[in-house]
């Protein structure tokens, strides 16, 4: 029995420390804690916006490949969005859409953007799926469209051979080149807007405008020079300062006009050497042109004694000058007295040749020798430079030969040389460009 004593103590202790515990406890969730509020009841005006909203929105979404897996809840103004899109841009679009909705007091959004190869590719292959479905749809329209370019480029070609009416075609090769090259240009323009029209792509001409004016623009900074010379080019063929064969001097080159190209003008010396002259330097440099005016005067000096007879000598020479053929009468040949040298005066022979009949050089070259020969007949001494020495002794006085000095003749004629003048005027009347220089002042005697 005493054995028993000890285990009844531990019992009883247990039962008392059992029957105090759970009063502990109880006491301990007796005290209050607040629970979480129930959402209030949403009002049948809210709740019905609500069910709009969100059918607004699905339908919308569904409408949209990029959204159409996006799912749509409504609760008291509050839209929740869910579901999983492949573009990243398109859970932004989505929020976009449903902010935006009238009604709509704020936007959560759960959707997840997948990675999926699959999810990824088939929105893609879906676009080109349809793009081909289209193009099979406007195939008979594209072909139709074709031929309808088809048929404006060979009107255009056509035109452009043409050239237009005899009264409206140039005589210029180039000008003629551009002519019709533009016209063809033009009506093939015209045919692809009719074209683009057809298939209801008009958006595209003003696209395709906005990119060939940036591109000419760089084309043209970067080619600056080629381009200035197919303009300058194309200035010289409207105006056309020479024709070919015409003879000029350029920027000090001299030759015979071979052509004109696009990009440059092409001289033959005449020593027989081409010479390329870009375009540009032939439209800003000063140029003379022989052969516009075919009437060219010649010159050459002769020197003879100063002892002869002078106007007998101007006499002789003019006379050789309007008997030789190639010298026109009018203007009439001249004899000028020019420079009284140490035992020579020097006097300068003047002619007028046609350049259409004869030729310049060979007119001049004869009538220097017609002339000197004429001279020679009449008695006129051509001397070469003489220098006379005398050696005198102290105190003689320096003395000479007599030098019979021949009577001086009547006045010769002074009068006005209008034969550049005359000619000017006939240019004046037959041009037809603008003179900026005004008219010509009248002659004070006239």
């Amino acid at each position: 029995m005493r054995s028993a004593r000890p285990w009844g103590g531990v019992v009883a202790t247990f039962l008392v420390a059992g029957a105090v515990w759970p009063a502990g406890v109880v006491g301990q969730q007796d005290t209050p804690v607040p629970a979480a509020a129930d959402p209030e009841q949403v009002p049948a005006e809210r709740a019905s916006l609500d069910r709009a909203i969100e059918r607004e929105l699905r339908g919308i979404f569904q409408r949209i490949d990029a959204l159409a897996d996006v799912s749509v809840s409504v609760d008291a103004g509050v839209v929740r969005l869910a579901g999983t899109v492949a573009e990243a841009g398109a859970e932004d679009r989505a929020i976009e859409l449903a902010t935006g909705w009238e009604g709509v007091l704020y936007v959560q959004s759960d959707i997840d953007w997948t990675a999926s190869l699959r999810d990824r590719l088939e929105p893609t292959l879906a676009r080109i799926q349809d793009l081909a479905f289209e193009t099979l749809a406007l195939l008979p329209l594209l072909i139709v469209a074709l031929l309808l370019v088809a048929a404006f480029g060979l009107v255009g070609s056509t035109l452009g051979r043409w050239g237009g009416p005899a009264f409206l075609r140039v005589r210029n090769p180039l000008l003629r080149n551009i002519i019709a090259r533009a016209v063809q240009a033009g009506v093939v323009l015209a045919g692809i807007v009719v074209a683009l029209d057809l298939l209801d792509a008009t958006a595209l001409v003003g696209a395709v405008a906005g990119t060939a004016g940036l591109a000419g623009l760089a084309i043209g900074f970067a080619f600056k020079d080629i381009v200035e010379n197919y303009l300058a080019g194309l200035l010289l063929a409207v105006r056309q300062p020479f024709e070919q064969n015409d003879h000029v001097v350029v920027e000090g080159y001299e030759g015979k006009v071979v052509r004109l190209t696009p990009r440059e003008t092409i001289l033959m010396t005449l020593e027989g050497n081409h010479v390329r002259l870009p375009n540009a330097l032939v439209f800003r440099s000063p140029m003379v042109n022989y052969t516009r005016n075919p009437r060219r005067r010649f010159h050459f000096e002769i020197g003879v004694g100063p002892n002869d007879d002078l106007q007998v000598a101007r006499d002789r020479g003019v006379e050789a000058l309007e008997g030789m053929d190639g010298v026109l009468g009018d203007p009439a040949p001249q004899a000028l007295v020019t420079a009284l040298g140490d035992s020579w005066v020097t006097l300068r022979f003047t002619g007028w040749v046609d350049q259409r009949r004869h030729e310049f050089g060979r007119v001049r070259s004869e009538a220097i020798r017609l002339t000197k020969s004429a001279l020679e007949r009449a008695g006129v001494t051509l001397p070469s430079p003489e220098y006379l020495v005398r050696w005198t002794r102290d105190g003689d006085a320096p003395s000479g030969p007599a030098v019979s000095v021949a009577p001086v003749p009547m006045e010769g004629d002074v009068s006005l040389d209008d034969a550049v003048d005359r000619q000017i005027d006939e240019e004046r009347r037959s041009g037809d460009e603008e003179n900026l220089l005004g008219t010509a002042p009248a002659d004070p005697e006239s």
